[in-house]
């Protein structure tokens, strides 16, 4: 008896082990403890301090399934999935705002930069709406890439130019490291475009 007992312990312990490892970085049940930190682009711009700079205002929303702070995932079948025990800093609107702002506003280019919904006299308006932020899973529920695009208007010198930023990034390794490295890159590759754009749009 003693034996089909500690037999029957063993099945279940590897059981719930073989569980736990199949579950992989998209187990999501318990709450995110750890926190992801993204960072400004990098040289966001190399145009230095421009005389009589304008002020830019600032507004950055999400779509509909990203306004979280989890890390999320968009599956085959359209299922956006937090990764598990991940989360940003903040909501994701949050985050992005203040990236930024602080990219904009290290760029050389603008007197000041803030986060505001309408621009301030003769400042420029730049609104901004995250439609894409996450890894891509394949058929085998594994992050293949992750896609960062956002869309929105810059408003300067008296005219309005559409805003079109996208990026896609392959993820070599199923961890979550990984992961967070892909968003960090398309957010930079994304920061740098905007900047082009809104040079282009506003000459």
């Amino acid at each position: 008896m003693i034996m089909k007992n500690t037999t029957r312990l063993t099945v279940l312990t590897l059981a719930v082990f073989l569980l736990s490892a199949c579950s992989g970085v998209m187990d999501s049940k318990r709450d995110a403890r750890q926190t992801y930190l993204l960072t400004p682009a990098i040289s966001a711009g190399d145009a230095g301090a421009v005389a009589n700079a304008p002020s830019l205002s600032l507004e950055v929303s999400v779509v509909p399934g990203l306004d979280t702070d989890r890390i999320m995932a968009l599956s085959p079948d359209a299922r956006l999935n937090p990764y598990a025990n991940a989360r940003w800093p903040d909501h994701l609107p949050e985050v992005i705002s203040s990236l930024m702002k602080r990219s904009l506003a290290d760029s050389g280019r603008f007197s000041s930069v803030e986060n505001t919904s309408r621009a301030s006299g003769d400042g420029w308006m730049l609104t901004l709406e995250v439609q894409q932020f996450y890894g891509i899973q394949n058929s085998s529920g594994e992050t293949s890439s992750v896609r960062v695009a956002l869309a929105g208007a810059i408003e300067c010198n008296g005219n309005t130019a559409p805003i079109r930023l996208s990026d896609s990034n392959s993820v070599s390794q199923e961890r979550l490291s990984a992961v967070v490295a892909a968003h960090q890159k398309g957010l930079n590759d994304v920061t740098s475009q905007l900047l082009q754009q809104i040079d282009s749009a506003c000459q």
